[in-house]
Protein backbone atom coordinates (compact mmCIF):
# COMPACT_ATOMS: atom_id res chain seq x y z
CA UNK A 1 0.00 0.00 0.00
CA UNK A 2 1.32 3.43 -0.90
CA UNK A 3 2.24 5.90 1.84
CA UNK A 4 -0.86 7.88 2.84
CA UNK A 5 0.60 10.56 5.16
CA UNK A 6 2.58 13.54 3.89
CA UNK A 7 5.17 13.42 6.67
CA UNK A 8 5.90 9.76 5.90
CA UNK A 9 7.07 10.73 2.42
CA UNK A 10 10.36 11.70 4.09
CA UNK A 11 11.40 8.06 4.02
CA UNK A 12 11.54 8.28 0.22
CA UNK A 13 14.19 11.00 0.19
CA UNK A 14 16.96 8.45 -0.28
CA UNK A 15 15.76 7.91 -3.86
CA UNK A 16 17.96 9.88 -6.32
CA UNK A 17 14.90 11.11 -8.26
CA UNK A 18 11.56 12.12 -6.80
CA UNK A 19 8.31 12.99 -8.57
CA UNK A 20 5.11 14.50 -7.16
CA UNK A 21 1.89 15.06 -9.13
CA UNK A 22 -0.86 17.37 -7.87
CA UNK A 23 -4.41 17.18 -9.24
CA UNK A 24 -7.93 18.08 -8.16
CA UNK A 25 -9.89 14.87 -8.75
CA UNK A 26 -9.56 11.10 -8.99
CA UNK A 27 -9.07 10.29 -12.72
CA UNK A 28 -7.17 13.53 -13.47
CA UNK A 29 -3.97 11.55 -13.02
CA UNK A 30 -5.14 8.79 -15.37
CA UNK A 31 -5.77 11.21 -18.21
CA UNK A 32 -2.73 13.32 -17.47
CA UNK A 33 0.30 11.31 -16.44
CA UNK A 34 -0.50 7.65 -15.75
CA UNK A 35 2.04 6.67 -18.39
CA UNK A 36 4.71 8.73 -16.66
CA UNK A 37 3.77 7.15 -13.33
CA UNK A 38 4.07 3.70 -14.89
CA UNK A 39 7.50 4.55 -16.32
CA UNK A 40 9.08 6.11 -13.26
CA UNK A 41 7.21 4.04 -10.70
CA UNK A 42 8.89 0.95 -12.10
CA UNK A 43 12.35 2.36 -11.35
CA UNK A 44 13.98 1.66 -8.01
CA UNK A 45 15.89 4.95 -8.14
CA UNK A 46 12.73 7.05 -8.45
CA UNK A 47 10.03 7.88 -5.89
CA UNK A 48 6.58 8.73 -7.23
CA UNK A 49 3.68 10.25 -5.32
CA UNK A 50 0.24 11.62 -6.13
CA UNK A 51 -1.57 14.33 -4.19
CA UNK A 52 -5.27 14.36 -5.13
CA UNK A 53 -6.87 17.34 -3.42
CA UNK A 54 -10.45 15.97 -3.35
CA UNK A 55 -12.11 12.56 -3.09
CA UNK A 56 -14.26 13.31 -6.15
CA UNK A 57 -17.55 13.10 -4.26
CA UNK A 58 -19.35 15.63 -6.49
CA UNK A 59 -18.83 13.79 -9.78
CA UNK A 60 -21.83 13.42 -12.08
CA UNK A 61 -21.71 9.63 -11.74
CA UNK A 62 -23.17 10.06 -8.26
CA UNK A 63 -26.28 11.80 -9.55
CA UNK A 64 -26.60 9.40 -12.46
CA UNK A 65 -26.43 6.28 -10.27
CA UNK A 66 -27.99 7.60 -7.10
CA UNK A 67 -24.81 7.31 -5.05
CA UNK A 68 -24.58 9.56 -2.01
CA UNK A 69 -21.60 11.97 -2.03
CA UNK A 70 -19.88 10.33 0.95
CA UNK A 71 -20.20 6.88 -0.62
CA UNK A 72 -19.04 8.17 -3.99
CA UNK A 73 -16.00 9.80 -2.43
CA UNK A 74 -15.08 6.55 -0.70
CA UNK A 75 -15.53 4.62 -3.95
CA UNK A 76 -13.39 6.99 -5.96
CA UNK A 77 -10.67 7.01 -3.32
CA UNK A 78 -10.58 3.21 -3.48
CA UNK A 79 -10.15 3.54 -7.22
CA UNK A 80 -7.17 5.79 -6.63
CA UNK A 81 -5.67 3.08 -4.44
CA UNK A 82 -6.10 0.61 -7.31
CA UNK A 83 -4.39 3.02 -9.68
CA UNK A 84 -1.57 3.51 -7.17
CA UNK A 85 -0.96 -0.23 -7.13
CA UNK A 86 -1.14 -0.51 -10.93
CA UNK A 87 1.54 2.12 -11.56
CA UNK A 88 3.58 1.40 -8.41
CA UNK A 89 3.08 4.74 -6.68
CA UNK A 90 5.10 5.11 -3.50
CA UNK A 91 2.77 7.74 -2.04
CA UNK A 92 -0.93 8.60 -2.33
CA UNK A 93 -2.27 11.61 -0.43
CA UNK A 94 -5.96 12.55 -0.44
CA UNK A 95 -6.60 15.46 1.96
CA UNK A 96 -10.33 15.52 1.18
CA UNK A 97 -10.85 19.16 0.26
CA UNK A 98 -14.36 19.87 -1.12
CA UNK A 99 -14.96 18.56 -4.61
CA UNK A 100 -16.33 21.30 -6.88
CA UNK A 101 -15.52 23.69 -4.06
CA UNK A 102 -11.79 24.28 -4.38
CA UNK A 103 -12.29 27.73 -5.88
CA UNK A 104 -14.11 28.78 -2.70
CA UNK A 105 -11.16 27.80 -0.52
CA UNK A 106 -8.51 30.33 0.40
CA UNK A 107 -5.23 29.98 -1.47
CA UNK A 108 -3.25 29.22 1.71
CA UNK A 109 -5.77 26.48 2.57
CA UNK A 110 -5.41 24.97 -0.90
CA UNK A 111 -1.63 25.22 -0.84
CA UNK A 112 -1.19 23.71 2.63
CA UNK A 113 -1.31 20.01 1.60
CA UNK A 114 0.92 20.77 -1.39
CA UNK A 115 3.46 22.50 0.85
CA UNK A 116 3.36 19.57 3.28
CA UNK A 117 3.94 17.02 0.53
CA UNK A 118 6.75 19.02 -1.07
CA UNK A 119 8.50 19.69 2.23
CA UNK A 120 8.38 15.99 3.09
CA UNK A 121 9.28 14.46 -0.27
CA UNK A 122 11.53 17.22 -1.63
CA UNK A 123 10.57 16.41 -5.24
CA UNK A 124 12.76 17.23 -8.20
CA UNK A 125 9.71 17.35 -10.51
CA UNK A 126 6.13 18.38 -9.82
CA UNK A 127 3.43 17.56 -12.39
CA UNK A 128 0.33 19.76 -12.46
CA UNK A 129 -2.33 21.10 -14.79
CA UNK A 130 -1.92 24.49 -16.41
CA UNK A 131 -3.54 27.75 -15.38
CA UNK A 132 -6.48 27.22 -17.76
CA UNK A 133 -7.51 24.03 -16.02
CA UNK A 134 -7.68 21.86 -19.18
CA UNK A 135 -11.38 22.56 -19.64
CA UNK A 136 -11.81 25.63 -17.42
CA UNK A 137 -13.02 23.52 -14.48
CA UNK A 138 -12.67 25.79 -11.42
CA UNK A 139 -11.18 22.94 -9.36
CA UNK A 140 -8.50 22.33 -11.99
CA UNK A 141 -7.59 26.00 -12.05
CA UNK A 142 -7.51 26.13 -8.25
CA UNK A 143 -5.21 23.09 -8.12
CA UNK A 144 -2.77 24.81 -10.48
CA UNK A 145 -2.62 27.90 -8.31
CA UNK A 146 -2.25 25.80 -5.18
CA UNK A 147 0.99 24.49 -6.68
CA UNK A 148 2.11 27.98 -7.67
CA UNK A 149 1.44 29.22 -4.14
CA UNK A 150 3.33 26.28 -2.63
CA UNK A 151 6.35 27.12 -4.76
CA UNK A 152 6.64 30.45 -2.98
CA UNK A 153 7.52 28.61 0.23
CA UNK A 154 9.75 25.96 -1.34
CA UNK A 155 13.47 26.61 -1.12
CA UNK A 156 14.89 23.86 -3.35
CA UNK A 157 15.02 23.99 -7.16
CA UNK A 158 12.08 22.14 -8.68
CA UNK A 159 10.87 21.53 -12.23
CA UNK A 160 7.15 22.12 -12.74
CA UNK A 161 5.76 20.11 -15.66
CA UNK A 162 2.29 21.26 -16.72
CA UNK A 163 0.09 18.96 -18.80
CA UNK A 164 0.15 20.02 -22.45
CA UNK A 165 -2.02 19.05 -25.41
CA UNK A 166 -1.24 20.08 -29.00
CA UNK A 167 -4.04 21.55 -31.16
CA UNK A 168 -5.05 18.32 -32.90
CA UNK A 169 -5.42 16.46 -29.58
CA UNK A 170 -7.46 19.26 -28.05
CA UNK A 171 -9.72 19.37 -31.09
CA UNK A 172 -10.34 15.62 -31.05
CA UNK A 173 -11.07 15.60 -27.31
CA UNK A 174 -13.62 18.42 -27.17
CA UNK A 175 -15.63 19.14 -25.05
CA UNK A 176 -13.66 17.33 -22.32
CA UNK A 177 -10.49 19.14 -23.37
CA UNK A 178 -10.81 22.75 -24.48
CA UNK A 179 -7.39 24.34 -24.42
CA UNK A 180 -4.47 23.50 -26.67
CA UNK A 181 -0.80 24.24 -26.03
CA UNK A 182 1.22 25.69 -28.87
CA UNK A 183 3.69 23.17 -30.21
CA UNK A 184 6.61 25.49 -29.55
CA UNK A 185 5.61 25.59 -25.87
CA UNK A 186 5.77 21.80 -25.41
CA UNK A 187 9.06 21.07 -23.64
CA UNK A 188 8.85 17.35 -22.81
CA UNK A 189 7.35 14.54 -24.88
CA UNK A 190 7.17 11.05 -23.38
CA UNK A 191 6.63 8.30 -25.93
CA UNK A 192 4.98 5.48 -24.02
CA UNK A 193 5.99 1.88 -24.63
CA UNK A 194 3.47 -0.97 -24.80
CA UNK A 195 3.53 -1.66 -21.05
CA UNK A 196 3.07 2.02 -20.24
CA UNK A 197 0.22 2.29 -22.73
CA UNK A 198 -1.47 -0.71 -21.11
CA UNK A 199 -1.00 0.82 -17.67
CA UNK A 200 -2.54 4.12 -18.74
CA UNK A 201 -5.51 2.35 -20.32
CA UNK A 202 -5.96 0.26 -17.18
CA UNK A 203 -5.99 3.38 -15.00
CA UNK A 204 -8.61 5.02 -17.21
CA UNK A 205 -10.70 1.85 -17.02
CA UNK A 206 -10.47 1.80 -13.21
CA UNK A 207 -12.05 5.25 -13.15
CA UNK A 208 -14.57 4.37 -15.87
CA UNK A 209 -13.03 7.28 -17.75
CA UNK A 210 -13.32 7.93 -21.45
CA UNK A 211 -10.84 5.69 -23.25
CA UNK A 212 -9.83 6.73 -26.75
CA UNK A 213 -7.43 5.51 -29.43
CA UNK A 214 -8.54 1.88 -29.32
CA UNK A 215 -8.87 -0.34 -32.34
CA UNK A 216 -11.37 -3.11 -32.98
CA UNK A 217 -9.24 -5.52 -30.97
CA UNK A 218 -9.50 -3.24 -27.94
CA UNK A 219 -5.84 -2.23 -27.95
CA UNK A 220 -4.51 1.28 -28.58
CA UNK A 221 -4.21 2.02 -32.29
CA UNK A 222 -1.02 4.05 -31.85
CA UNK A 223 1.38 4.79 -28.97
CA UNK A 224 -0.01 7.77 -27.07
CA UNK A 225 2.27 10.56 -26.01
CA UNK A 226 2.28 12.49 -22.76
CA UNK A 227 3.39 16.08 -23.20
CA UNK A 228 4.40 18.78 -20.75
CA UNK A 229 5.00 22.53 -20.80
CA UNK A 230 7.69 23.44 -18.28
CA UNK A 231 7.21 26.46 -16.05
CA UNK A 232 10.13 28.82 -16.64
CA UNK A 233 12.04 26.43 -18.91
CA UNK A 234 12.03 26.00 -22.69
CA UNK A 235 13.48 23.17 -24.79
CA UNK A 236 13.52 22.83 -28.56
CA UNK A 237 13.51 20.02 -29.49
CA UNK A 238 11.53 18.75 -26.49
CA UNK A 239 13.19 16.55 -23.90
CA UNK A 240 12.29 12.87 -23.69
CA UNK A 241 12.41 12.48 -19.89
CA UNK A 242 10.91 14.51 -17.06
CA UNK A 243 14.26 14.46 -15.24
CA UNK A 244 16.48 15.14 -18.23
CA UNK A 245 18.86 18.02 -17.68
CA UNK A 246 18.44 18.01 -13.91
CA UNK A 247 21.37 17.33 -11.61
CA UNK A 248 19.46 14.47 -10.03
CA UNK A 249 20.10 12.04 -12.88
CA UNK A 250 19.81 11.23 -16.56
CA UNK A 251 17.05 9.76 -18.70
Amino acid sequence: MAIRAAEALRELRDRPRRLLAVFAHPDDEAYGCAGAFARYGAREDTATALLCLTRGEAASIGRERGIAPADLGAMRERRLETVAERVHLDGLLVPGLPDSGLAACSLPELAAPVVAAMEALRPHVVIAGDARGVNAHPDHIAAHWAVRRALEDYADPVRVAMLAYPPEVAEDAKPRLLFATKREEIDIVLTLDDDEIDAKQDCLAVHEAMISMRGEDGRPVRPPLERFDLLGEAFDPPLACLFEGLSTGTA
